[in-house]
């Protein structure tokens, strides 16, 4: 681990409280949700464990899709935790949004905005995404969520540069923004049955009343107009015949006309 990465690690532990976190920085990696996994699977008990990368050769986002994650060009993180009854990952991904977008805000003064369900964007573009998986292991039920975000310029690939956005420089503050991060989402773990963060996400959500297409986990699609987001983090949606609640992570949704 080099000096800088050291000084990371210290940093990020002076700053959270957990004394049970440990700590694992990584120049490269595929992905830290998968380091995540191949840790749980070995794992002899139940304290957490953070997961961060300068950059990941095969980052992942939600329904299969890949995460563009570009070398010193973002933070790369999972938060590794044990938790029974934590609910749904539509639930868990959620409150991760509320957390990721308010750090965002205290460290860079910039509003964020979310999309429905995992997608952070200030008034230019996508600034952060997020992924949250769950499985069961040996030690308790494991819960992984994935955190990237960008930083430094604005040059992006041509297959993200047009929909893609960047928080801005933040050389030390990169530790800040994690342990912020990290904080909220141990907190939630500990109390997952508290939805006050619902307000939070509502205040920031910003497909209330749009036209959108919904793509389907079997391939199909469904059109509508949002109407809000319930308690349990599900998308409210009214169709041609009938209002409905979408809490399948496994749904992407797309606005008309955008």
């Amino acid at each position: 681990m080099s000096l800088s990465y050291i000084k990371l690690e210290k940093s990020i532990k002076e700053q959270i409280s957990d004394g049970a976190l440990e700590i694992k920085i990584y120049d490269v990696i595929d992905s830290t949700n998968n380091e995540a996994k191949r840790y749980a699977a070995k794992a002899e008990n139940s304290a957490p464990v953070l997961f961060v990368a300068n950059e990941q050769s095969a980052g992942r986002g939600r329904v299969g899709r890949s995460f563009v994650s570009r070398r010193d060009k973002g933070i790369y993180m999972t938060l590794l935790y044990f938790a029974d009854g934590i609910g749904n990952a539509v639930c868990v991904t959620t409150h991760a949004a509320v957390a990721v977008a308010t750090s965002i805000e205290k460290i860079c003064g910039k509003k964020m905005r979310i999309k429905w369900v995992n997608d952070i964007f200030d008034e230019s573009g996508k600034v952060s995404g997020i992924l949250v998986e769950g499985w069961q292991t040996s030690v308790g039920y494991a819960v992984a969520v994935g955190v990237g975000i960008n930083i430094g310029d604005g040059d992006f690939p041509d297959e993200i540069k047009e929909i893609a956005s960047s928080i801005g420089e933040l050389e030390a503050k990169d530790a800040t923004l994690i342990s912020l991060i990290v904080k909220k989402l141990l907190a939630h773990a500990k109390n997952p049955d508290d939805k006050s963060y619902m307000d939070e996400y509502r205040a920031r959500f910003m497909l209330e009343g749009k036209d959108v297409v919904l793509s389907m986990a079997d391939g199909g699609e469904r059109f509508g107009r949002v109407f809000g987001v319930s308690d349990d983090g599900g998308l409210i949606i009214d169709t041609d015949c009938s209002r409905e609640v979408i809490v399948s992570g496994s749904v992407s949704v797309r606005i008309i006309g955008e």
